[in-house]
């Protein structure tokens, strides 16, 4: 990503710095696919900002016979629309001492985190799919995902 003085960001372009020309296509996108109320947002933001925005799991959440177990951030990167990091850690934390204090098994325990890890990052993706390039029932200007993609 360039931004207006030319350099190059690989992961997050900060506020302001977003060439013009290209946040204007970026608030015509909004008036075509968003509901107003997004719609509203992007066009009274007046220092944008990209950040990249990744999925990562881990595909198990216990390494070395269990002398290292992963758990919130370190276990799944959720995408920030999300809102779900928080809720991730505490849950992860409290089931990790539930395990400690044998209260659970370790595969209860082992099952439950990633089971709870997978739901909320599928959950992250279909969410961010739909604002992207699916339907809203608020919006005005409803379009396809094949439409959307030819953008």
């Amino acid at each position: 990503m360039a931004d207006t003085d030319g350099v190059y960001h690989r992961t997050t372009l900060p506020p302001g710095k977003m060439q013009p020309k290209v946040w204007e296509r970026q608030k015509q996108i909004t008036r075509e696919t968003l509901p107003p109320q997004f719609v509203e947002l992007v066009e009274e933001t007046t220092k944008p900002l990209v950040q990249v925005i990744t999925d990562v799991i881990s595909p198990q959440n216990e390494f070395c016979g269990g002398k290292v177990v992963l758990i919130g951030d370190a276990l799944a990167g959720f995408r920030p629309h999300i809102a779900a990091s928080t809720s991730q850690a505490a849950s992860d934390a409290m089931k990790l001492a539930d395990m400690l204090e044998g209260k659970i098994g370790r595969e209860q325990w082992r099952e439950e985190s990633m089971r709870f890890a997978r739901v909320v990052q599928e959950r992250g993706l279909q969410m961010g799919e739909r604002s992207q390039f699916g339907r809203h029932p608020l919006s005005g200007h409803i379009r396809d995902r094949n439409t959307a993609s030819k953008m």
